[in-house]
């Protein structure tokens, strides 16, 4: 009985020891660690421009307003109103049940924001040529005030249209343009780059 306890008490001896001799990390190998991921990280940091991610998210937020009101006009069959509030940085869209191009009582209105510090605004050179303004296209109608664009009951626009963004810094490589077919209504967008307009694949 004392020799089993004994050889019990011998292998829990040599578990534990080989338990303890497992290689580990100390708490401050890992504060090390982190230490020299965080001086990376603050040399990393002022690489990254977020100035361009938050206006290629602008860029989306309008070609994906003007896709959704496109589609409105098809499948509810009446004319879907797009105006740009450029003084407020968004864009309005109208349901226009009764094609009259004014919001009449009943009839849905939503806002799309752009993001902060993202404005429209006229870009250096256009994509093609100079640009006019920053809603540029020559059938962009006004209405309230605001240049404006109908998507019809077929899917078409009332205009062409290219619709340029920039950054609050206004660098030439900031500038963005969602571009608007008339006849078919689809859009694209495009990014300024070291001087010439590239179109974005997504």
């Amino acid at each position: 009985m004392r020799t089993t306890t004994r050889h019990r008490s011998a292998a829990t001896a040599i578990a534990a020891s080989r338990r303890s001799s497992r290689w580990a990390f100390t708490v401050i190998e890992l504060m090390i660690v982190l230490v020299i991921i965080g001086i990376i990280a603050a040399f990393a940091y002022p690489k990254v421009n977020f100035t361009q991610f938050r206006v290629d998210a602008a860029a989306r937020t309008v070609r994906v307003s003007l896709q959704n009101a496109e589609r409105l006009a098809v499948t509810r069959q009446y004319d879907v109103v797009v105006s740009f509030d450029t003084a407020n940085r968004r864009i309005r869209i109208l349901e226009d049940n009764n094609n009259n191009a004014t919001v009449d009582a009943g009839e849905h209105v939503i806002y799309a924001q752009l993001e902060d510090s993202v404005h429209f605004a006229v870009p250096p050179a256009g994509i093609s040529g100079s640009a006019a303004s920053s809603i540029d296209g020559s059938g962009i109608k006004t209405i309230a005030g605001m240049p404006t664009i109908i998507f019809h009951r077929d899917g078409a626009a009332s205009s062409e249209a290219d619709i340029y963004l920039t950054s609050k810094r206004a660098s030439n490589d900031d500038f963005r343009c969602v571009r608007v077919i008339q006849s078919t209504g689809r859009t694209s967008w495009w990014r300024y780059l070291d001087g010439t307009w590239e179109q974005a694949s997504l």
